[in-house]
């Protein structure tokens, strides 16, 4: 019996959806904040917040690729192909990171740099977490 509200389909859209619109908001707020946005003294609340959406909008994205394959396949293999796919993404969210990160040298004293670090490193989780799937067969 499904609880009343929004269907199973949409739920990873919205995360998707509303992940990315937290990170994308906190970008220009972190910047009115100011520097420093990531440093072992000090750590920007919105970056706090820029990686929480990420975050969301990342984890999320399996279920969304796992929700919109349909067809004949599976579920297996469907969830299968779901994660393979979530690995492309991951690979596109830290090209994108590295090019935040490149013009500063991934300083954690601009904002290019922290966005960056923080890109790659979630971007890099999930590729690990991938790695590690895929290794244990």
């Amino acid at each position: 019996m499904q609880p009343e509200g929004v269907p199973d389909q949409r739920r990873p859209l919205l995360f998707v959806l509303g992940g990315a619109a937290v990170a994308i908001v906190s970008i220009p707020l972190a910047g009115a904040a100011g520097p420093p946005y990531l440093s072992l003294g000090s750590l920007s609340p919105w970056m706090v917040t820029f990686a929480i959406g990420l975050f969301a909008a990342v984890f999320a994205t399996p279920f969304l690729i796992h929700a919109r394959l349909g067809g004949d396949l599976e579920s297996d293999a469907r969830w299968e192909r779901a994660v393979l796919l979530w690995g492309g993404v991951s690979i596109a969210v830290l090209a994108v990171g590295v090019l935040c990160a490149l013009p500063s040298g991934f300083s954690g004293d601009s904002l290019g740099g922290a966005i960056g670090l923080v890109t790659v490193t979630e971007a890099v989780l999930v590729l690990a977490t991938l790695i590690v799937w895929l290794l244990s067969g």
